[in-house]
């Protein structure tokens, strides 16, 4: 019988812009290459560093700052944080209010936890989008495995191994959605009944229900 279900954050839970972000970075900060860094599932470069937590925001920022375009007229353009901060946040779209409710649904019967490769800029934007919706993280999942406080990210087997050791979850009582195929095979190599989220074609709270009704 299933007692846990683990979420994906980006994809399954906040739909993701990539185009929007990549674009932001072009025209507001003036850093030409973060397509190049940038996936929907596992970031590149400096960027993996950061949602891997082994740099800083203000180092993720500096490395920013020293790849932008300059002026038209040749001069140093200025970058500020928040500028850059607000880039890296167009990756992440408004909460759909049907997947507030998918969650609070099934809070009431199972146990909730979050497992995401994530940042923690982008971290602090998705709590104002759960805020948006009158609600907390924290109200909704018993605990959030984040990839930049474990030191380490999916679909890597440890962020798996200190996620199920903390929690003490018997993975074979548990559900695991994730958007990204990688992730999903991770997930049942450790014993966790695992199902791949498709943004564009599924519902979320349907997508659970079957699997539960599988079990």
């Amino acid at each position: 019988m299933i007692k846990n279900l683990i979420f994906d954050l980006g994809g399954v839970i906040i739909p993701l812009n990539r185009i929007a972000c990549i674009r932001a970075f072009d025209k507001v900060v003036g850093y030409k290459h973060f397509g190049e860094i940038l996936s929907a599932y596992r970031q590149e470069g400096f960027f993996d560093r950061f949602e891997r937590g082994l740099i800083s925001s203000m180092e993720f920022r500096d490395a920013i700052k020293r790849g932008i375009s300059y002026n038209q007229d040749g001069s140093p353009r200025y970058v500020s944080d928040d500028q850059i901060d607000y880039s890296l946040n167009c990756f992440l779209s408004d909460i759909p209010a049907r997947r507030i409710y998918t969650l609070l649904h099934f809070k009431k019967d199972y146990r909730l936890f979050l497992l995401s490769n994530t940042n923690p800029i982008g971290m602090a934007r998705a709590r104002e989008l759960f805020r948006d919706h009158g609600c907390e993280c924290s109200s909704i999942f018993e605990k959030e495995y984040l990839s930049y406080e474990l030191k380490c990210a999916k679909p890597d087997d440890m962020i798996f191994e200190k996620m199920l050791e903390d929690s003490g979850v018997n993975p074979d009582e548990t559900l695991y959605i994730d958007d990204y195929p990688a992730n999903v095979k991770a997930g049942e190599k450790f014993g966790l009944h695992s199902v791949l989220f498709n943004p564009k074609e599924d519902d979320l709270y349907e997508k659970i229900h079957n699997a539960l009704e599988r079990k």
